[in-house]
């Protein structure tokens, strides 16, 4: 059994005997080394290729597979043999050749789209039958008055019939042999078609009046662009200085002066604590200056930056900035690394919590209810009844030149005691268990008393000189058996966890008498 090697040729695949296979690859390079120096080289042996794979297909079927020898000795004899193409441009035109090229049996029927007005029908009928195209073209004008088919007639050959593409295409449809010399032929006279038509054109008056008005055209609309990019090159410049302007002043004002320039509802997370007094809590004292100056640097000079580049958009002149630009991003690096090196040295172990508890009976008295309620008006400034009328737990602290306050957090358990007992708990977040029950020492808390009546501060408070390292207060009410406890109702946002009743419905309890009198 031979051996068989599949090909790609002109985009279809094919199966060849080995005999075969060589026999069609030597034709093939010989058929390259004639026509690859050529300029017009490649168009011809892709159209040769394209006519070889043509009558190859024509061989194919389902009961022969495989392109035998005798199939490719059959195609180099209606090509051409290799020998022949050298002489073919001496050979004289015989009167058989040009017989050949007259007779309608060999002609095919396609579109020829190189003379087509609309799909190139009309001229692919006049060179199938031998004629001019204009003849074709005016009875089909005369005969679609009384036929009024024509017109659909024309749509499906449209439709139905290939375009003449390739060289062997169009020698098919003017009835000429397709061999590698008139294939060769066909090209040239194409391509000095082609480039007489050019030339024709490109010396022209006519063309150099078109060239030159579409000149004109052009270097319009290129001003006018240019004018409109200047436009917009000077809105983003005005943007960003703008932009940049705005938001310096902003973080000057944020982290310098206290919120001089923009009300305490301006920054909605830190609720009336200045950045700078939030941070000054947050990084240790003696670093505070270093800290915030740094971080001032790392914000601000990409925005003077921003600002820069809009100035130089807005009035374009050329600066020799390389140096200072230079010095700015060593600048901000140093200040980036003294950022993070701080907040990763004061933040280091913040994780790990530390608590203390102050615990006290209640005074005596003759009620077998405790009445609590949260104390009004506490004289602070920034101080607002939003803490009692409303849930909101962002941040839920306010700040006055001293100290800094947070919002408490109401527990109420029940014992076999016979005593009202109150507990404090504070907890800080530190380095260490020991560092964090050190630093919650520094919070303060007060309550106080007055018969069967306490009242408890809405607040824990915390000394600027200390750190704030998300302090927490939890004040704990122990109720004795048989006795009760009443909640007002400004209580309600304070209320954490009450024994017996579910997390999510401890508010619930403000403005009701606890256990229920009616258990």
């Amino acid at each position: 059994m031979k051996k068989t090697i599949k090909i790609n040729l002109s985009g279809l695949v094919f199966t060849l005997d080995e005999d075969a296979y060589q026999e069609l690859k030597n034709y093939l390079d010989s058929i390259s080394s004639r026509f690859r120096d050529m300029k017009e080289g490649n168009e011809i042996i892709s159209d040769i290729e394209s006519r070889i794979a043509e009558i190859f297909q024509s061989r194919v079927n389902d009961k022969k597979e495989v392109i035998t020898l005798e199939d490719v000795n059959d195609v180099i004899s209606i090509m051409g043999k290799p020998e022949d193409f050298y002489d073919a441009e001496e050979e004289p035109e015989t009167s058989s050749k040009r017989k050949d090229y007259t007779r309608k049996e060999n002609r095919k029927l396609y579109r020829d789209p190189e003379n087509a007005i609309f799909g190139g029908v009309g001229s692919g009928l006049a060179a199938y039958f031998g004629i001019e195209p204009w003849i074709i073209r005016l009875l089909l004008v005369i005969l679609t008055f009384p036929i009024q088919v024509i017109p659909i007639i024309y749509i499906v050959l449209w439709i139905v019939l290939p375009k003449a593409l390739t060289s062997g295409q169009r020698l098919e449809m003017r009835g000429e042999k397709v061999t590698v010399t008139t294939i060769e032929k066909s090209v040239k006279e194409e391509y000095e078609s082609v480039k007489e038509n050019v030339k024709r054109v490109s010396e022209s008056k006519e063309f150099e009046k078109t060239t030159n008005i579409l000149g004109e055209i052009l270097n319009v609309i290129g001003q006018i662009l240019l004018v409109i990019l200047k436009i917009i090159l000077v809105i983003i410049g005005i943007s960003f200085a703008i932009a940049g302007i705005a938001a310096l002043i902003a973080i000057s004002s944020l982290v310098f002066f206290k919120q001089a320039l923009f009300p305490p509802d301006f920054w909605p997370m830190i609720h009336g604590i200045p950045f700078a007094e939030y941070f000054h809590n947050f990084t240790d004292p003696g670093t505070y200056t270093l800290f915030s100056f740094a971080l001032f640097l790392v914000i601000a000079i990409p925005i003077v930056t921003l600002i820069y580049g809009g100035i130089k958009l807005i009035f374009r002149f050329k600066a020799n900035d390389k140096p200072v630009g230079l010095a700015g991003l060593v600048l901000w690096l140093l200040s980036l690394i003294t950022v993070v090196t701080i907040a990763a040295y004061d933040g280091r172990g913040g994780g790990t919590a530390g608590q203390t508890t102050e615990s006290d009976y209640l005074g005596p008295f003759t009620s077998d209810t405790l009445r609590i309620y949260m104390q009004k008006d506490p004289g602070i400034e920034n101080f607002s009844d939003n803490w009692y009328y409303t849930g909101d737990e962002e941040w839920n602290t306010i700040s006055d030149a001293d100290k800094t306050y947070g919002k408490i957090n109401i527990d109420i358990d029940f014992t076999d005691d016979r005593k009202f007992e109150i507990l404090v708990r504070k907890k800080s977040q530190s380095k260490s268990k020991l560092t964090g029950m050190i630093s919650a020492e520094y919070i303060n808390y007060r309550y106080s008393q007055n018969t069967n009546r306490l009242y408890l501060d809405p607040y824990f408070s915390l000394n600027k000189i200390h750190n704030w390292n998300a302090p927490e207060t939890e004040v704990l009410i122990r109720v004795p058996e048989g006795k009760h406890i009443y909640l007002d109702e400004n209580t309600k946002y304070f209320l954490d966890e009450i024994e017996g009743i579910s997390s999510g419905d401890s508010q619930e309890a403000a403005g009701k008498v606890l256990p229920d009198n009616e258990d």
